[in-house]
């Protein structure tokens, strides 16, 4: 009797759910909407992780009639939104009432590492709509940089990189600044023809997110084309990305030497659409390995560094989140 793992990864956006075997091979995958409790409440985002979970599991049984969802043995969550103990309660809460069966339930973030490297000490950058860098090692120590929100932080995610080119256009329309390729190309992707059209855009109630972060693709095609606003906001998000880095080395680098622990091979893993873009990639990838260097210059116990490839994604690690709670 082969056992299964479902693995949940719920974000402000949309749900992905899988279910996975004891290899981490996905058998089945399902979707459903938003899983963040701060967008759409505490029992929306439980309703639409069971969802997402009753379509991956429907799924496995299309493609395998031998499959008996009797044989989960567990469910893992990976949820935007649950950093913070007060939050994590509300969620379990309510996904007690749709999970009969054991479950673990952490931040998408923390999901999202366990899937790039199984378990390995790294550090993991994800950058999508918003952005936030986190480590782990093999001794429980935990460290987040950004992922403070829209508001608050996520330099150098889509949100902050759309918002950064709206406000180069705002200063091009005004004559603050000269009218520039950016501005013209923001307003052409946007479909629009003048500033008040743009304001009554932007400050619309029904305006989300990921409408904003989407104009992360004009900045990159901009700046590909050497666009200076275009190549300056790039560049700058690359900086906010790669400090994310080296503030969680240094931090799990120094708890480790408080445990007088061995050097460490630090892995580290560039996830979300953010990197789909060639330049944030190899930048970030490069000055992560600068900071790696720096730190070994620091006597911290870091004996070599690796950018490498996710081995799963964020649904994966839920699953795997959830097979080691048991």
């Amino acid at each position: 009797m082969s056992d299964y793992f479902l693995g949940i990864d719920g974000g402000g956006s949309k749900t992905r759910a899988v279910v996975v075997n004891a290899d981490y091979e996905i058998l089945g995958r399902g979707e459903a909407g938003a899983a963040n409790h701060f967008a759409v409440g505490v029992a929306t985002a439980a309703r639409n992780c069971a969802l997402a979970a009753q379509n991956a599991l429907a799924n496995a049984r299309d493609h395998d009639s031998s499959f008996n969802a009797e044989n989960v043995r567990s469910w893992g969550f990976g949820l935007a939104g649950v950093r913070r103990e007060s939050d994590a309660a509300r969620m379990r809460d309510a996904l007690g009432v749709v999970c009969i069966v054991p479950f673990a339930l952490e931040t998408d973030v923390v999901a999202a590492h366990a899937g790039a490297f199984a378990g390995a000490t790294g550090i993991v950058v994800s950058g999508g709509t918003g952005a936030i860098t986190f480590g782990a090692d093999e001794f429980g120590a935990r460290v987040y940089a950004d992922g403070w929100g829209p508001v608050l932080g996520d330099e150098g995610g889509g949100y902050w990189l759309g918002v950064e080119a709206l406000r180069a256009t705002c200063r091009a329309l005004d004559g603050r600044a000269h009218p520039t390729p950016l501005a013209h190309a923001v307003m052409e992707f946007l479909e629009i023809r003048e500033g008040e059209e743009l304001v009554q855009m932007i400050y619309s109630p029904n305006i989300t997110r990921d409408a904003i972060a989407s104009i992360a693709r004009v900045v990159s095609r901009c700046a590909e084309e050497g666009v200076p606003e275009a190549v300056d906001i790039r560049a700058r998000g690359a900086q906010a990305l790669s400090r994310g880095v080296r503030c969680v080395g240094k931090a799990l680098l120094q708890s480790r030497q408080e445990r007088n622990a061995a050097p460490v091979e630090m892995l580290i893993a560039l996830r979300g659409g953010l990197f789909e873009d060639d330049f944030l990639r190899a930048t970030v990838g490069f000055n992560a390995t600068e900071a790696m260097v720096e730190l070994k210059r620091d006597f911290l116990p870091i004996s070599g560094w690796r950018v490498v490839k996710p081995q799963h994604d964020a649904s994966v690690g839920a699953a795997i989140l959830g097979q080691l709670s048991l």
